[in-house]
């Protein structure tokens, strides 16, 4: 339950993010991030490409590593398959479709209700050599999660803040709609904007509600460097398959 917590609360983490930042002025972001579970020796490497309102997610998992684009300017998500060559383009509609069918699996799970508050510690640390500062997340006084946020690798110069916090905002909708353990409350979303707008999270740490163990993710390295748009198209010679294709298969 908690690596799909985590997975949720990791897509949402990404949204917001990218909704935190706007106009490019400069070369791209190459980035290095670790994502591990508390007490375990095992770290997946996780590569993250930032450039003109287009992110690439890479996960380094030996010699096949699942890749997703977001393109903020045309809207679209490509996922890569390199294990079976394959890659799918999916507009905004069919994305959200997506992610409705993910989370309707909680459809029927018990609802609680929630008082999520921030609030903004004063400590402060270092991460990737960059200093951030420390803001919680409690949701019914219990800790839910923990964010280390920097302004100072200038990811406002990268992605666009309105049109990738539509999308944030589409998704919650949707979310609330099914209910569920993965839906969220209108101020849980105004908190989750107020953090994007202090920082880039150099750090996560999620807790399980139970208390039981945490994911963190963490950015270990971060390198401004001109990205080849070639970076955000699929691979060349890979079949491209549709969502109807998907939907065939279920």
């Amino acid at each position: 339950m908690l690596r799909r917590t985590s997975f949720f609360l990791f897509f949402l983490a990404v949204m917001c993010a990218l909704g935190a930042l706007s106009e490019r002025a400069y070369s791209g972001l190459v980035m290095q991030q670790v994502v591990y579970e508390e007490g375990s020796p095992s770290k997946q490497q996780v590569t993250l490409y930032i450039q003109d309102n287009k992110l690439k997610q890479v996960e380094n998992a030996g010699q096949f590593s699942p890749a997703v684009i977001f393109d903020l300017n045309s809207g679209n998500i490509i996922f890569v398959n390199d294990e079976k060559k394959l890659y799918i383009t999916l507009n905004r509609d069919e994305y959200l479709k997506y992610i409705e069918s993910f989370m309707s699996e909680n459809k029927n799970a018990p609802q609680e209700k929630r008082d999520v508050k921030l609030k903004k510690t004063g400590e402060t640390g270092s991460f990737a050599g960059y200093s951030s500062k420390k803001l919680e997340i409690y949701d019914n006084d219990k800790l839910q999660t923990e964010y280390w946020v920097s302004k100072e690798p200038g990811f406002s110069e990268e992605i666009d803040l309105d049109k990738m916090s539509k999308l944030m905002n589409e998704v919650k909708k949707i979310s609330q709609n099914i209910g569920g353990s993965a839906s969220i409350s209108d101020n849980e979303y105004k908190v989750i904007q107020e953090i994007y707008e202090e920082g880039y999270p150099m750090k996560t740490v999620y807790y399980a509600p139970d208390g039981k163990g945490s994911v963190t993710e963490e950015i270990i390295s971060v390198k401004k460097e001109d990205i080849p748009a070639t970076e955000f198209l699929p691979p060349a010679g890979y079949e491209k398959i549709t969502y109807q294709d998907i939907l065939n298969q279920q």
